[in-house]
């Protein structure tokens, strides 16, 4: 049902949904504009049946729509790039979030990164028992987009189980990202934001993973570790 219509156009019946999917184009071309524009409408916004037109545009506040509109070509440039070469899983490396004033333990999390018709996202996610930290349990997931500006890749993304910010900036990599191998490690500073506290940022070293994502074994290690050779230790700013 449309809600921009009048009453008596607000309605579509099964019937002519029928003869449109079974006469094709030429007959929904013909089809009267108010019913084209409510089937659009209908495809654009309706979650239990999501298109490539799919906009949930009711979430989000009509200035954002409207900031979106006025300015995307410039929105767009950070994700023109094909960011498919990091598509895959990789185990992330920095100093431990739970104790930021040590330099002696490392948290291993989990990434992953995906791309769908142009679009690259990540999700990390942290699962492990914190014994330095009131023996809490740590688990965090959180997802977003991945860019490329300022000659940097960019990983912005939230929260899934909790208020949270995440943001990567990855100033080193290899291989190239139009070269014809995969990434196979990244670099660079990392900001955890949550609560209304000193939110630190931290240096991390992230590889890709033999292991697939769901198998990566997250945890807090002691520096240590044969796994941290001399290389990630100093990256870290550990060594």
């Amino acid at each position: 049902m449309g809600t921009a219509h009048s009453r008596n156009a607000t309605l579509i019946t099964s019937s002519t949904l029928v003869r449109w999917q079974q006469e094709g184009l030429e007959r929904v071309r013909n089809a009267q504009s108010h019913k084209k524009r409510l089937v659009f409408e209908f495809l654009e916004r309706a979650p239990d049946f999501q298109t490539n037109l799919y906009r949930p545009g009711g979430q989000l506040p009509s200035g954002l729509l409207a900031y979106a509109a006025e300015n995307a070509v410039r929105l767009a440039q950070p994700l023109a790039k094909d960011l498919s070469k990091l598509d895959g899983a990789f185990e992330v490396f920095r100093p431990a979030w739970t104790t930021p004033a040590r330099r002696d333990r490392v948290l291993v999390s989990r990434l992953l990164f995906r791309t769908s018709g142009g679009f690259t996202r990540f999700r990390e996610e942290q699962d492990y028992i914190d014994d330095a930290y009131h023996d809490a349990h740590i688990l965090e997931a959180d997802e977003g987009a991945v860019m490329f500006t300022a000659a940097n890749l960019v990983l912005f993304g939230f929260g899934v189980n909790a208020e949270r910010v995440k943001l990567y900036v990855a100033d080193t990599w290899q291989d190239a990202l139009n070269g014809p191998l995969p990434i196979i490690r990244l670099s660079g500073t990392m900001m955890g934001i949550s609560g209304r506290r000193e939110n630190p940022s931290f240096p991390f070293v992230a590889f890709r993973s033999k292991k697939p994502f769901a198998e990566i074994e997250t945890a807090v290690l002691p520096a240590s570790d044969p796994r941290f050779d001399e290389e990630v230790l100093s990256a870290l700013s550990i060594a």
